[in-house]
């Protein structure tokens, strides 16, 4: 054997001392022993996943309208008019998540408070509830958030 093989280095060393198998390998899947396995975390929460896609599915969707919103800004009815059926559709779309969102399971508070705001930002009709009865409502779940956290 060449000199070389039998003169340990410093990461062999300590792996040996902590009694951490040394791993010849070079890639990530060839990586043995508990220090190089990724910690579980905590388990999600009830709906915690469906929320969080769902969630992030109505945002896409808004940013899309949004998005269409912008590029017709300021353009004349005849260029607006092109755009109207990708319009229609982005904000079809965007109901549809929206419908989504609502009823995902809330896995806390936080989500619960976030549904509230989508819920009068998006789904309830201008003038259907009072503005006062909104704010309230929308105030008390702020309020109630950060005694929670």
């Amino acid at each position: 054997m060449a000199a070389a093989q039998h003169n340990p280095t410093r990461r062999a060393l300590l792996g040996a001392a902590l009694g951490v198998p040394l791993s010849v390998g070079t890639g990530a899947a060839e990586a043995r022993g508990p220090l190089h396995q990724a910690s579980p975390g905590p388990p999600p929460r009830p709906g915690e996943e469906l929320w969080a896609d769902a969630l992030g599915a109505f945002r896409a969707a808004e940013a899309e309208v949004r998005r269409i919103e912008a590029a017709t800004a300021g353009r004349s009815a005849d260029e607006e008019e092109a755009w109207l059926p990708r319009h229609e559709a982005a904000c079809d779309a965007m109901g549809d998540a929206l419908a989504r969102a609502i009823a995902a399971p809330a896995p806390d508070f936080s989500a619960f408070a976030a549904k509230l705001e989508l819920l009068f930002a998006h789904a309830i009709e201008p003038g259907a509830v009072e503005e006062d009865v909104e704010e309230a409502l929308l105030a008390d779940s702020r309020r109630l958030l950060l005694h929670a956290g």
